[in-house]
């Protein structure tokens, strides 16, 4: 069970590879997972997280699996 101090935000960091390469377009992980959790960027930015990375941020998310955006 996870702990309920544990926001959305945290749950998406940890996914996160914390390469802080900012190929996402956000300065580091955090804020990138900040921005997912406030719906102000797509779960699919993360170049070295990869598909599986989005298959494990849509799965917390209890979005669809999109592709990786092309853009990142």
């Amino acid at each position: 069970m996870s702990d309920p101090r544990t926001t959305l935000a945290d749950r998406i960091e940890d996914l996160l590879p914390q390469t802080q390469c900012t190929k996402c377009g956000y300065p580091a992980c955090r804020p990138y997972a900040e921005a997912i959790a406030a719906g102000s960027a797509s779960y699919n930015q993360c170049p070295p997280g990869g598909a599986e990375g989005v298959a494990r941020l849509a799965a917390v998310l209890g979005r669809p699996v999109i592709p990786l955006n092309p853009v990142h």
